[in-house]
């Protein structure tokens, strides 16, 4: 990281500014959810009606270079949308928003992607007890995407060792036909999870909060070498 720069304002005046500097390369974020929680909880006040994702859209839109990527993080809660129906339903709108971006604002729609949340097991009435939320992963058309895939891998479990693959045996004796498993061999993933060890992994106090390996991964993978990413919600 060459540095970073945290303005305290409306996200539009920061996708604005990243605009006018010429665009980003990668806008990783997580906007307010359309949940319980209140404008005191986040500290500002954003539309969490589709009107207001699709508003952000466009103006993400405008702030990326062409080519450059959006990794957005967005979910919707369990209420009783559909009273008539009698039971609580998941919301849609994390589904909907990404059709929106896709079909009307034009963004590429290149990856899906989960934040895995570990939390308490069990059910809650007729659901799961959700632990896992989207990360939809756009493009900006008109120029190439950078994407490093070994940016948000780990190193596999048998990384570095020695496999025998058989015997031959000759007359200068037994010869082992060995295979070298190299330590860059890699696992890949697009579930990343979330690491839960208290203020070390994030700001446990802030009221939604995600960790700095998630931030890690897709820095990696999207941002080339020295490019600008900008955060509109800053978060934690």
């Amino acid at each position: 990281m060459n540095g970073h720069e945290v303005k305290h304002r409306d996200c539009y005046e920061s996708l604005d500014a990243m605009r006018d500097a010429g665009g980003v390369d990668l806008i990783l974020t997580s906007p307010p959810y359309p949940d319980a929680r209140k404008v005191e909880a986040y500290g500002a006040e954003f539309d969490t009606s589709m009107a207001g994702y699709q508003k952000l859209g466009d103006a993400v839109f405008e702030a990326l270079k062409p080519g450059g990527v959006c990794a957005l993080n967005i979910d919707g809660p369990v209420r009783i949308w559909r009273p008539e129906l009698g039971e609580s339903e998941r919301s849609l709108i994390a589904f909907k928003v990404a059709i929106d971006w896709a079909e009307r604002v034009g963004f590429r729609y290149i990856e899906h992607c989960a934040y895995v949340r570990d939390g308490v097991p069990g059910l809650f009435g007729p659901r799961w007890r959700s632990g896992w939320e989207p990360m939809h992963i756009f493009s900006k058309p008109g120029g190439a995407v950078y994407f490093d895939h070994e940016g948000a891998t780990l190193p596999a479990m048998q990384s570095g060792r020695r496999q025998i693959r058989g015997t031959n045996r000759s007359k200068a004796g037994r010869v082992e036909n060995t295979k070298n498993i190299t330590k860059d061999r890699r696992q890949l993933t697009t579930a990343f999870r979330q690491e839960f060890a208290g203020a070390k992994a994030f700001d446990i106090e802030h009221e939604a909060p995600f960790s700095r390996q998630l931030a890690d991964a897709y820095t990696l993978c999207y941002s080339p070498p020295g490019g600008l990413v900008g955060d509109p919600f800053v978060g934690s």
